[in-house]
């Protein structure tokens, strides 16, 4: 078992594909951050010794070594986790294939139940782009470039002067209804696939597109968009000239869960 809370083990987690986005995210935006106690488990023995200590991990992901090809993410309804069942799709994808598990810090909502999903896309100096998903939908959409809703572009020296009030003004992209009536029934469809209820999936993802709600927009502004132009210097000192956050929106919160850096571009 490798643990972020052991400083010791952080230089080999990052040798994980999604844990070292999660970890990129718990240095840089710690805040924002919608996990904790971020573990590593290399099969189901290793769980099944440790399991005591794992006690109140609700929230997993597959994960694979850097050296080898991306596995595809083993998508579940986000709890009740089967992790015998996960272990054994994982090990089937890759040998050396892992199970990293963690606490989610607010409570995990259903994943019909997001009122958004959003991809915070940084270019230092440049801009920043944002693709975002509404209601019922989540991160999976904008991380695998299946849908998007509304797009957005703030160039680098106006992030000082953004607010709610002139926030739309960036828009740049708003999904009609008709191809909206497309990306819902593909959402229905994904649902359905990962266990949810034909009645839930439908009842979950709203009929009509109603634009993204200016609670969301204001605590993205203040609480990602303000600080990046003061942080500027030390992106540049660290190199991280261009990232991505992926987040959910749920219970009212920003509930982020990786940070893609330039190098997942190149995989």
């Amino acid at each position: 078992m490798l643990s972020f809370n052991n400083k010791n083990d952080i230089p080999k987690m990052m040798k994980y594909h999604r844990t070292r986005d999660m970890i990129n995210l718990l240095l840089y935006f710690p805040e924002i951050s919608a996990i904790k106690d971020l573990t590593i488990l290399t099969d189901i023995d290793d769980y099944n010794n440790h399991f005591d200590l794992l006690k109140g991990y609700n929230g997993e992901r597959n994960d694979s070594l850097i050296t080898k090809p991306f596995i595809p993410s083993i998508e579940t309804k986000g709890h009740d986790l089967d992790i015998e069942s996960i272990f054994k799709n994982v090990k089937e994808l890759d040998k050396d294939g892992v199970l990293v598990l963690f606490k989610a810090i607010n409570q995990t909502s259903k994943r019909y139940e997001r009122q958004a999903a959003f991809n915070v896309d940084v270019i230092v100096n440049n801009g920043v782009f944002i693709d975002a998903v509404g209601k019922g939908f989540d991160g999976r959409e904008l991380s695998k470039g299946i849908d998007c809703h509304e797009r957005y572009y703030i160039p680098w020296y106006e992030l000082r002067s953004l607010n709610i009030n002139n926030f739309k003004n960036y828009r740049v992209y708003l999904i009609s209804q008709k191809e909206y009536v497309e990306s819902r029934q593909k959402r229905i469809k994904f649902l359905s696939s990962i266990g949810y209820s034909k009645e839930e999936s439908i009842n979950g993802v709203p009929e009509i597109y109603k634009e993204i709600p200016d609670i969301v927009w204001t605590k993205i502004i203040n609480e990602i968009l303000k600080g990046l132009e003061k942080r500027q210097q030390e992106f540049c000192d660290d190199k991280l000239n261009e990232f991505v956050i992926n987040s959910n929106f749920e219970n009212n919160e920003i509930t982020a869960w990786q940070m893609y850096t330039k190098s997942r571009y190149q995989k």
